[in-house]
């Protein structure tokens, strides 16, 4: 269902519901961040007009989430926490383009990473929105989280659909696949926290994984 090389144990929900405002914060924060990236490749792609048109609706989807997500919060009785460093985005970031081409097909390949990279973002909220949706001891979070999954769903369709019209889908199908068994074990190797991408490895397994 969600094309993704590791699957998250019903266990990440159990330990989640320890503290749903802090939960709540971190995916209103998510969602900032995905408008904010879908903003930035627009920026950067200014002359590829579907991309542009399809994007801006991203953000304009991504920040009426954030808005949801800060009225659930305040409903709460929470507030938003500082923004914090996300270690499963950046790993997954640094790690997709890693320089192995021409200088010239740099910023080509860029683009290309970033789609995909954004589709796995997308398809990793929506296991963990599913998961939440089914397994949340709250029924209302839990309802909330299952609204929210049709929306999450057409977001990674979108961003692999724009690579196929852009790139040879032999080229996005050999991407697609290594990016996806990169992103399985940066998530495998991520400690525990309270938040939407958080993995369940020991802190000292986390530590041995490289940055890079």
């Amino acid at each position: 269902m969600f094309r993704l090389s590791f699957a998250t144990p019903v266990e990440w929900v159990h330990r989640v519901e320890s503290d749903l405002l802090a939960l709540l914060s971190d995916h209103a924060h998510c969602e900032l961040k995905a408008a904010a990236s879908a903003q930035a490749l627009i920026v950067k792609n200014l002359s590829r007009t579907v991309l542009v048109s399809r994007l801006a609706e991203v953000a304009r989807e991504e920040i009426e989430h954030f808005s949801m997500v800060v009225r659930v919060l305040d409903a709460r009785g929470g507030a938003l926490g500082p923004l914090a460093p996300n270690p499963y985005t950046e790993q997954l970031l640094a790690r997709s383009h890693d320089g192995r081409i021409c200088a010239h097909d740099e910023r080509d390949e860029q683009l290309l990473d970033r789609l995909l990279v954004s589709s796995l973002i997308e398809a990793r909220s929506l296991e963990r929105f599913h998961l939440l949706a089914t397994h949340l001891a709250d029924p209302e979070l839990a309802d909330f989280y299952r609204a929210l999954i049709p929306a999450e769903s057409m977001h990674q369709a979108l961003f692999r659909e724009l690579a196929l019209s852009a790139y040879p889908a032999e080229r996005v199908a050999r991407r697609l696949e290594k990016l996806t068994a990169l992103e399985g074990q940066i998530v495998a190797a991520l400690p525990f926290a309270v938040r939407m991408h958080s993995g369940l490895a020991p802190i000292e397994v986390a530590q041995r994984v490289p940055a890079r």
